[in-house]
Order: C-alpha cells, then sequence, then structure tokens
C-alpha cells in the first residue's frame, strides 16, 4: 500500500489489489486506501454461505436430537 492520503470527501479510489491481481477500487478510510471492494465482496458472499450452512447444520442437529432423545 502506499502512503497516499485522500482528502475527507474522497469515499473510493484505484490501486492495485494483490489477491484479484487488477487495478480495482478501494474505499479510502479516513483519509487512507481502505479494502479492495471487490474484495469485500466476495468475503461478504463466502461469509452468507458459511452462516447458510451452520443454520442447516443446527436444524439437523435438532431434528436428530428430537428423533433420538437422550436417556441421562
Amino acid at each position: 500500500m502506499s502512503p497516499e492520503h485522500y482528502t475527507k470527501g474522497t469515499l473510493e479510489c484505484t490501486a492495485y489489489c494483490n489477491p484479484c491481481g487488477k487495478p480495482t477500487q478501494h474505499r479510502v478510510d479516513g483519509g487512507r486506501r481502505g479494502p479492495c471492494l471487490e474484495c469485500m465482496k466476495k468475503r461478504e458472499i463466502q461469509n452468507q454461505a458459511d452462516r447458510i450452512k451452520r443454520g442447516l447444520e443446527e436444524e439437523q442437529q435438532k431434528e436428530e436430537a428430537e428423533r433420538n432423545p437422550k436417556l441421562f
């Protein structure tokens, strides 16, 4: 990351993103370049998929517990 500072009104800038391997839009936080917007979007989608998967696993565990109650 370069030591560039941006004005308070700057919301986004274009910069090279190593994970994406190309110039992308980056969020500007407090006058400094922040995370890549494309990477953030990918992470949000992955996190949502993980939450759905965890929810399904919890439902399956509850159903299993109802079918096979613990004796002790």
